[in-house]
């Protein structure tokens, strides 16, 4: 395990803001899993991997586009961010499985089935029923466990999460997420949930979006360290990682879109107290440091640190990627 590496296992930040890059610079952050699409389709999926692709070339000094755990820590080395390309929805395969093959030629390295409601693949943790996967979700987690791209289960319902987990032949991940029984929130997974992904192999990323901690849009950093380590108590210290979820760069009209159904039909109602909810001591990428402190201020050492800030992304990437 290499030391001070710093994963983020779920960052939607504005990628068209510079600002934000040099935020993640300043908080000396190695790499994240960088959204990339949550409702867009195919068309408009690759319209961003090809943004992606010109931003490597344009910000190499800065960037490094990440396919592998030795680009993570080439990343570290060189002192640049490295960008993991990632989904919240498997929606930009419409309904062809193949197309995963492309994305992955692409760069795609974790695939989320599905985003808060259903699909053809698998039920979001907002619907009111879930069957679990469905034929067509069974044949995809079984492709991307052939391509080696991480399987998030963040978003999924209950049943669609313990299905995959299941019958996934590969580790899988809830990149961010907190326990149910810290916070009651759907978006939250109960104990028995994370102690079965946690036995396959797992990581589940403690969560800082304040809507999903006891205190919502009033909490801070003592809370988000007390559901890390709520965590830590269910999954082990081998099955945990960070994930901010920040936000930082988007503005009002990105979480109306977030709400919408598939993107386009009002559902939730917005209620946020600013562009960017975040909560106290992590206000953007800049301040991810003061996670490691606060663990080290907790009573843990190096080793356990290093595991928690990056080493148990790392091994799971590894695990699943296959180098």
């Amino acid at each position: 395990m290499v030391h001070g590496i710093t994963i983020d296992g779920c960052n939607p930040s504005n990628w068209g803001s510079p600002g934000v890059y040099t935020s993640l610079a300043r908080g000396n952050v190695t790499a994240v899993n960088a959204t990339i699409a949550i409702w867009e389709g195919f068309e408009a999926t690759v319209d961003a991997t090809a943004a992606w692709h010109r931003r490597f070339r344009e910000e190499a000094d800065a960037l490094l586009p990440v396919r592998t755990t030795r680009d993570i820590v080439r990343a570290h080395e060189t002192g640049r961010v490295g960008i993991v390309l990632g989904w919240q929805n498997i929606a930009p395969i419409g309904n062809d499985i193949e197309r995963l093959e492309a994305f992955h030629v692409l760069g795609v390295r974790i695939v989320q089935l599905a985003y808060n409601v259903r699909n053809l693949v698998a039920n979001g943790c907002y619907e009111p029923a879930d069957e679990g996967l469905s034929m067509f979700g069974v044949k995809a987690v079984k492709k991307l466990n052939e391509l080696g791209i991480l399987v998030d289960l963040s978003h999924v319902g209950d049943q669609s999460s313990r299905h995959a987990i299941e019958d996934s032949d590969r580790p899988v991940a809830f990149t961010h997420a907190n326990l149910r029984e810290f916070c009651d929130h759907p978006r939250n997974k109960p104990a028995a949930l994370v102690r079965a992904l946690a036995e396959k192999g797992g990581v589940i990323g403690a969560n800082a979006y304040p809507q999903f901690l006891p205190s919502g849009f009033d909490a801070g950093m003592a809370e988000y360290l007390d559901g890390l380590e709520r965590l830590l108590d269910v999954a082990g210290i081998d099955h945990v990682g960070i994930a901010t979820d920040q936000c930082e760069g988007h503005d009002r009209d990105f979480f109306e879109y977030l709400a919408r159904l598939h993107g386009t039909t009002p559902h939730f109602d917005v209620r946020i107290p600013g562009p960017n909810p975040a909560i106290k001591g992590l206000e953007t990428n800049a301040e991810i440091p003061n996670i490691a402190a606060g663990l080290r201020g907790r009573g843990y050492g190096t080793e356990e640190v290093d595991k928690i800030m990056g080493g148990n992304w790392m091994r799971l990437y590894r695990d699943v990627w296959g180098a």
